[in-house]
């Protein structure tokens, strides 16, 4: 399965559960001439959510995919300021998250 078909099968299972969610989008800006402007920050995950007031980071990642070191990087720094982040490969990665860690 492609990492954006899980990434959809994980926001709608968030929103059915009325978990509050959204789509980060990371990518830069292709302007006109061809020039780029890169994202202001990098390594931020997939999905973002507020689950009972705790920030929760969720990285969408296909069995093969591995976290860059940037993606690492803001995963260390959301865990140091208390908030969860995980790695999911499919919606049970993320029933696991809210039942037994939230």
């Amino acid at each position: 399965m492609r990492e954006q078909d899980i990434q959809r099968a994980i926001l709608d299972y968030l929103l059915w559960n009325k978990k509050f969610c959204w789509k980060q989008n990371t990518v830069g800006i292709r302007k006109p001439n061809g020039s780029y402007i890169p994202a202001s920050t990098t390594g931020i995950p997939d999905i973002t959510c507020i689950i009972d007031g705790r920030y929760c980071g969720i990285e969408v990642k296909s069995k093969k995919g591995r976290l860059s070191d940037n993606q690492k990087e803001f995963q260390s720094k959301v865990e140091k300021a208390g908030g969860q982040y995980i790695v999911a490969c499919a919606i049970s990665d993320v029933e696991h998250l809210i039942k037994n860690n939230l």
